[in-house]
């Protein structure tokens, strides 16, 4: 993902995503939007979203359908629009496009989803091993190292949403914004920890309150044996033969994946990018969330 110049913000483009999507999108009251980079917890978040707003543990997330990917510029934008157009109810959607690639509207909520940077290189082959088609035309680098030097120095193949200096830029434009009212900062690792605390902040944050024994319910239902057991309600693009497996989308919610897959020197040079682009705490945060001193 790219910026270029605009009169206005930059514009994010890529081989699969543009953030001037958002310029057909109007905002009502209430809407929700999950920000966050490429495989960070979006889909998950979405599905807490869906759970809480709906307060049924059966419903049917479809997050390709019910929460669009607003700047997917291979989606048709006025079938996309139009659905939302005509939902009554409190709409939510999502994006990877940092914040300041469309424009921030205060009657909406924001719910920025981040993960440890390397576990979203790692998360990302995965992720590309499993999909039907090929978004860059780009043969897949089997070494890990390798590809993980390009996740930190380039436009790593053409999906540089999930690349370290796009992940970096997005938490930093999130950081900005952190202090409003309508942004709650939320952290793959938190989630993985304490799921029904961090769905107890989401719900605080929407104004949704549920029966404790509701709340169990939906908590039970976003767990990750829970969606990956019905990939076909929880899955973007379930049933559409876009992945080989399905549940393979939710291969595993482990942290640290890197752990002899990386030498010292790999880790090394993402160390001095690190220490470069953010603060001590800045950094922590990011990799860890809340709950790692």
């Amino acid at each position: 993902m790219t910026a270029e110049a605009s009169n206005t913000r930059p514009v994010y483009v890529d081989n699969h995503a543009d953030s001037r999507m958002w310029e057909h999108f109007s905002p009502r009251p209430g809407d929700i939007a999950v920000v966050t980079p490429p495989k960070s917890g979006t889909t998950w978040t979405q599905a807490v979203v869906a759970l809480l707003l709906s307060g049924d543990p059966q419903v049917n997330v479809d997050p390709s359908t019910n929460a669009p990917w607003i700047d997917a510029s291979k989606d048709s934008i006025d079938e996309v629009m139009a659905g939302l157009e005509a939902r009554s109810g409190r709409r939510h959607v999502k994006t990877h496009t940092p914040f300041d690639g469309f424009a921030f509207s205060p009657e909406m909520t924001y719910l920025c989803v981040y993960r440890h940077p390397i576990d979203v290189y790692f998360s990302w082959r995965k992720h590309e091993r499993n999909m039907k088609f090929d978004i860059d035309g780009l043969p897949f680098n089997e070494d890990p190292r390798a590809g993980f030097r390009e996740f930190l120095e380039t436009a790593y193949r053409g999906t540089s949403g999930a690349a370290l200096p796009m992940v970096l830029k997005h938490y930093k434009c999130s950081l900005a914004l952190a202090d409003k009212p309508n942004v709650l900062m939320l952290h793959y690792a938190d989630m993985t920890r304490d799921l029904a605390g961090v769905m107890a902040r989401v719900a605080k944050q929407l104004g949704i309150v549920h029966p404790p024994e509701v709340m169990a319910s939906l908590v039970e239902a976003a767990s990750f044996d829970n969606m990956k057991a019905n990939a076909g309600r929880f899955v973007p693009g379930a049933n559409r033969d876009v992945w080989r497996q399905d549940a393979d989308f939710f291969h595993s919610a482990t942290s640290n994946k890197w752990e002899g897959r990386l030498e010292a020197d790999d880790l090394a040079a993402y160390d001095v990018l690190m220490r470069e682009a953010l603060t001590p705490d800045e950094r922590k945060w990011l990799e860890w969330g809340s709950g790692r001193a």
